[in-house]
């Protein structure tokens, strides 16, 4: 009887503790695109499944209610290695939720912008890397180590702050906060705003405004925003609009533009123009196809980059698991 003694020790541990429910998930993407650019490097066609993710989710709640858990999701490339987009662990009670560890900022839930209205996103191919390719909100630091809060809902109201260390210098930390109010059940305005300190020069900063209306079958979205940094004034404005036809087919359109004050050459600022449009079709739950169309008309002003004008076809399909 002595030996059965360690088993039980073990099974009562089991049937007192409280074990963590365990979720997995996946997507699954392949695309087929085409390009008409003015940049040669750019032109023509091809495809790939490069957007591939699985999504590992522990939780965990004690008998007060305390939820916390991790979350670990984990890019994969065809003949490729895979790499982890995200790793972090959260608590959340009724003080909230806060969220600790290499994840987006909380601008990615509080800002809307034009390009929300379609699920896909597929911009020009022209070459900048700092005009704005929507009128939504912008983060700083990425998927990097920081701290989120998001507190409990005041009425209609919900806000939430973010920060990132940028290391023992301390010249590169980043803040954001942002904040979503309902009016009524049709209306969502959304607004962030974010900052990151960079060293020996001006920090950069940014600030956006979004609203949403649902009407029945039609969603309309309005938004703007503007960028600051060392020879950076951005300002941007979008729009765009979806209808859901049936229970199978969504079309969507949008489109946007976005200034650089202080890239200028003569008369010329930098400046980039985009329509896009979408159309989903849901194939089978969890089996969605899409086809994209993006026009595009970018001019540098004082950008050392290449003017470009051209469009962009794709077609994809999409599986969740």
């Amino acid at each position: 009887m002595k030996k059965l003694a360690p088993l039980a020790v073990i099974a009562t541990l089991l049937s007192t503790s409280a074990l963590a429910e365990v979720s997995i998930s996946g997507t699954s993407e392949f695309y087929y695109k085409d390009v008409d650019s003015q940049i040669a490097s750019q032109k023509g066609d091809s495809m790939g499944n490069s957007d591939n993710e699985i999504k590992f989710s522990f939780s965990n709640k004690t008998e007060t209610g305390l939820d916390y858990g991790m979350v670990v999701e984990m890019a994969t490339v065809a003949d490729s290695s895979a790499t982890i987009d995200e790793s972090s662990m959260y608590i959340k009670g009724d003080f909230g939720k806060i969220t600790l560890g290499g994840n987006d900022d909380v601008t990615g839930s509080f800002g809307i912008g034009e390009h929300d209205i379609m699920d896909e996103e597929v911009t020009g191919t022209y070459t900048n890397a700092s005009i704005q390719s929507s009128a939504g909100e912008k983060a700083y630091g990425s998927d990097s180590d920081k701290v989120s809060y998001i507190a409990p809902a005041i009425g209609p109201l919900t806000v939430g702050a973010s920060y990132m260390d940028g290391g023992v210098a301390g010249d590169t930390d980043a803040t954001a906060i942002g904040g979503k109010l309902a009016i009524g059940d049709n209306i969502t305005i959304g607004a962030t705003m974010a900052e990151q300190g960079v060293s020996g020069a001006i920090d950069n900063e940014s600030h956006s405004i979004g609203a949403k209306v649902a009407l029945g079958n039609m969603t309309l979205i309005g938004a703007m925003s503007k960028v600051e940094g060392a020879d950076e004034d951005i300002d941007t404005v979008g729009a765009g609009a979806s209808y859901k036809l049936n229970s199978d087919m969504t079309i969507a359109v949008s489109t946007m533009e976005s200034e650089d004050s202080l890239d200028v050459s003569g008369t010329e600022k930098e400046n980039l123009k985009q329509h896009m449009a979408e159309i989903k079709y849901a194939i089978a739950p969890g089996l969605t196809g899409y086809v994209n169309y993006t026009d595009y008309e970018y001019k540098n002003g004082g950008e050392a980059s290449t003017d470009d004008d051209g469009s962009v076809i794709q077609f994809k399909i999409a599986a969740t698991f």
